[in-house]
């Protein structure tokens, strides 16, 4: 990646998590919730690319509050590497049912948040 494009993607995160209390980063706790949080991201990563979604997922306004999310951490973002692609991030509600991914960066600088989204979907 290159430097000025870095320096964006930093710059629009930074932004991004400033704007939203229930953004801040969470490690998920315990044993459990890892493995969950690794293994959603590993069925979703597919359809999060460098380039953008790749399948259709509801939009949403915000994330549920702090108190209700397992886990909000980087899910990064499949496909090839573009000094313009997105980033993403994943956050598990406290269900565990669903989970929700915050799309940021790209040329304009957009940021999407999809969910809620089965934990059990699954990305070819």
């Amino acid at each position: 990646m290159q430097r000025p494009a870095l320096l964006q993607s930093i710059l629009i995160l930074a932004l991004t998590m400033s704007q939203s209390a229930n953004a801040q980063l969470k490690e998920p706790k315990g044993a459990s919730d890892q493995a969950l949080v690794a293994a959603t991201a590993k069925r979703l990563l597919p359809c999060f690319t460098t380039t953008g979604v790749t399948q259709a997922f509801p939009e949403t306004r915000d994330l549920p509050p702090e108190k209700n999310l397992v886990s909000v951490t980087l899910l990064g973002a499949s496909g090839k590497s573009v000094s313009d692609g997105y980033t993403y991030w994943i956050a598990i509600e406290s269900s565990r049912s669903y989970a929700y991914v915050r799309q940021v960066g790209g040329f304009a600088g957009s940021n999407k948040l999809y969910g809620p989204i089965p934990i059990s979907t699954e990305c070819k």
